[in-house]
């Protein structure tokens, strides 16, 4: 019997793939995504411009937002109470800049790797002579993601939490899995239909 795309829209946001429990419960909870279909029907509210890149030091006060590759050379905890807040640095040879969290730094920290690359995405702030993102959208960089980095595009921008953007889901994730398994349930059809039209008696 071929999957009919009912079917296919009511599968359960866990069973979808690469996603898993543990991005599944995070779904359901901070976003009440709990199959496919909602998955899809989780519209972006605008677009962005991620097709340009800049180094470290060219980041100035004219730029609304900046994305770029660097590597994380340190992070750390300080603070308490309301003044908590976790700090990264990363640098790219040219330059090097501060992140900062004041939220969400539970789940944020665990994924920040010292001596990894990443891709930053994010609303520059100068203070004191200096630049820092406060909440960056930030990514691990590995053989997975270098043909999307090097390519850029226009990025839907998708409500997310801090919660979800520590396990992948942010915008950029979420566009992610929503595009793979449109993929992978259309091609999961269409090879059904082949089949069933080969094998039928003329």
């Amino acid at each position: 019997m071929i999957a009919q795309p009912s079917h296919i829209l009511s599968s359960p946001i866990e069973y979808l793939k690469g996603v898993g429990p543990q991005r599944a419960e995070l779904l359901k909870k901070e976003l009440r995504v709990f199959t496919f279909a909602d998955l899809l029907q989780h519209f972006p509210f605008r677009y962005v411009d991620r097709t340009q890149f800049v180094k470290i030091r060219e980041i100035n006060t004219k730029l609304d937002y900046v994305q770029f590759t660097g590597k994380l050379v340190e992070k750390n905890v300080e603070g308490a109470g309301n003044t908590r807040r976790l700090k990264a640095y990363i640098t790219d040879g040219t330059g090097e800049i501060e992140l900062v969290w004041f939220q969400g730094i539970r789940w944020v920290e665990p994924t920040l790797q010292e001596g990894k690359s990443y891709l930053v995405y994010g609303k520059p702030n100068f203070f004191r002579g200096e630049f820092s993102i406060v909440h960056p959208e930030i990514s691990l960089v590995d053989e997975s993601s270098k043909e999307e980095i090097t390519g850029g595009k226009m990025q839907p921008v998708y409500s997310s939490t801090e919660k979800l953007s520590a396990k992948g889901l942010h915008s950029r994730g979420i566009e992610k899995y929503s595009r793979r398994n449109l993929t992978h349930k259309l091609s999961e059809v269409l090879n059904r239909l082949i089949s069933t039209s080969t094998n039928s008696p003329l």
